[in-house]
């Protein structure tokens, strides 16, 4: 009966190993890599004339949740097309703008849901030239 001792622990350690490892990326959330236009604290130069908002996330997105809502330095709300996924790659959220922006500064809310439900938000400020 010793030796049932040592082996049952053996295989709890395992298990626990291997619950641990499997739940790891389900508690991952989306997290905002790179962003066109670049924050306003970029050294990256802004693309003229800007005609969308891309932003790179760390996981798959679902469209359905995720959403952006761009203002100006008064509050205004900025129009916006729909936001899609990039075609070539899901964690990549496009979102059109409808007009030109004059020259100021913006700022832009984003909430990303990834695939496995979990949200994340964040805002950063550009400045349009």
């Amino acid at each position: 009966m010793k030796t049932l001792g040592p082996l049952r622990f053996a295989f709890s350690v395992a298990g626990a190993a291997a619950l641990m490892l499997a739940a790891g990326p389900a508690f991952a959330h989306a997290k905002l890599l790179s962003e066109v236009p670049a924050a306003e604290d970029s050294t990256a130069a802004q693309p003229a004339p800007l005609t969308e908002i891309r932003l790179v996330f760390s996981e798959t997105l679902n469209l359905a949740f995720s959403k952006v809502l761009v203002t100006d330095s008064t509050g205004k709300e900025v129009a916006l097309g729909a936001a899609a996924l990039d075609p070539n790659d899901s964690k990549v959220l496009v979102v059109p703008l409808t007009g030109t922006l004059p020259a100021g500064e913006y700022k832009v809310d984003w909430t990303a849901v990834s695939d496995d439900g979990h949200k994340s938000t964040g805002a950063y400020v550009f400045k349009a030239q």
